[in-house]
């Protein structure tokens, strides 16, 4: 456990679609941290919720901005520019911001603990690559990352190429490696199973087929019912059933593009 005492921090994220996700994992953050986690910082996306979200505990500014629609005609979703505009227009007074997506939250005390001065989630899919549901960086390097690299050029999505753009500045990058929630059907855990990432929590709220067609509205109420109960897991005859519809739906998507 390598964070220095005297590390404090600013947490960003980028709210999408109904307020369930974002709420759960503000007060999450709450609930699971002491005083190093100063204020959280929420990008309104959805752009119509500012005043909802400046109720949630600890949020000191919601701010938005208008859509990038250059990034969304690519990706569907103009995630990594709201990213860089927050991390751009936001003064920072304490030592560290930690990136977060809308579904992911500390499930245990300690997860501050497991933070080092610069902590990067490893993308569950592809090993050498980050993801933007957990990055902690000093603020000194904010104006630095650019969570669009590489979406142009070579088709990755948001932030994946942060944790190399870090270790080209000099600093010691830490992966946080995933392991497998829901028996390997749904989620991640991080930083020793202390912090759960859901993934794609906002998707069946988009209204770009890209996006919706990845998650089904009923399999979706199913994990997100479970994960705000605090589950992680499900007996192996759910898991079995679960995996006979996955198994399905895929090869409906394929066959005839049903979603």
């Amino acid at each position: 456990m390598a964070t220095a005492p005297k590390s404090t921090y600013t947490v960003v994220s980028c709210h999408f679609g109904e307020l369930d996700w974002i709420t759960h994992t503000v007060k999450q953050i709450d609930k699971y941290s002491d005083h190093r986690v100063e204020r959280i910082i929420l990008v309104d996306q959805s752009r119509v919720s500012e005043s909802e979200l400046k109720q949630l505990p600890r949020v000191s500014d919601v701010i938005s901005f208008p859509p990038d629609m250059s990034m969304v005609e690519i990706l569907g979703h103009d995630h990594p520019s709201s990213l860089n505009r927050a991390l751009r227009e936001v003064e920072f007074s304490t030592s560290h911001v930690i990136v977060l997506d809308s579904d992911s939250f500390p499930i245990d005390t300690s997860w501050l603990d497991y933070l080092t001065p610069v902590t990067v989630a490893g993308d569950p899919h592809y090993g050498s690559l980050t993801h933007p549901c957990l990055i902690s960086i000093p603020v000194g390097a904010v104006l630095e990352v650019d969570f669009t690299e590489g979406i142009r050029e070579i088709g990755i999505d948001t932030g994946r190429l942060v944790g190399l753009q870090l270790a080209k500045m000099g600093m010691k990058v830490d992966f946080s490696h995933p392991t497998p929630a829901f028996r390997g059907h749904r989620g991640h855990f991080y930083l020793n199973g202390t912090f759960y990432h859901h993934g794609s929590g906002s998707f069946v709220y988009s209204d770009d087929e890209r996006i919706s067609r990845q998650v089904t509205w009923g399999r979706e109420k199913f994990f997100r019912e479970q994960v705000m109960q605090g589950r992680f897991d499900f007996t192996k005859r759910k898991w079995i059933s679960t995996r006979i519809k996955g198994i399905y739906r895929t090869l409906m998507v394929a066959l005839r593009g049903y979603h």
